[in-house]
């Protein structure tokens, strides 16, 4: 009869040692000072003391992008089936109302509020490009690519087209580039 195995989690330093003690259930890697850590069944945020800033009480925090936690001062939290978004004192600042969010870049977020189409909101929660796109990049550089009918193409923070649909890929823009594929 074999031993199940349980993992706590914790952090190092660059020497090699222990700082935060294996006591997480699972952990996320630090962002602007905090990282999400899950406490039994639900997530909060410890500071690089290991001291819990925010009680752990989302029933998660990153909506598939697990390695982002805090972006430009706001996280995905969710509460029951809907994500909305936190500040780092834990106030929700935009109530859970979205299937799935992404976190903040360039200071629009994308969401998907209904269906399957994404939208991206500002930090007030407000629809500033609406729901029209199958999958999205984050904002880079003042483009993000979007999928429209099976292609990928670039609009502006106005949800302007800008470089039409017509990759089988797309990443967002580093440096005046971006990577975009074309199956053959």
């Amino acid at each position: 009869m074999g031993v199940a195995k349980v993992a706590k989690y914790g952090y190092i330093n660059k020497e090699g040692n222990m700082v935060i003690n294996p006591q997480f259930d699972d952990t996320y890697s630090f962002r602007e000072g905090l990282a999400g850590v899950k406490a039994g069944e639900k997530w909060g945020y410890i500071n690089k003391e290991g001291t819990m800033v925010i009680n752990p009480q989302f029933d998660d925090t990153y909506s598939f992008f697990r390695t982002y936690s805090f972006r430009e001062g706001l996280a995905t939290a969710k509460v029951g089936e809907k994500w909305g978004y936190i500040n780092k004192e834990g106030t929700m600042i935009i109530n859970p109302q979205f299937l799935v969010a992404r976190p903040f870049s360039e200071g629009l977020a994308g969401v998907v509020p209904v269906g399957e189409k994404w939208g991206y909101i500002n930090k007030e929660g407000t629809m500033i490009i609406r729901p029209e796109f199958y999958d999205i990049c984050d904002f880079k550089e003042g483009l993000a690519g979007v999928q429209v009918g099976g292609k990928w193409g670039y609009i502006n923070k106005e949800g302007n087209m800008v470089i039409k649909p017509q990759f089988d890929s797309a990443v967002p823009f580093s440096e005046g580039l971006a990577v975009v594929g074309l199956y053959q």
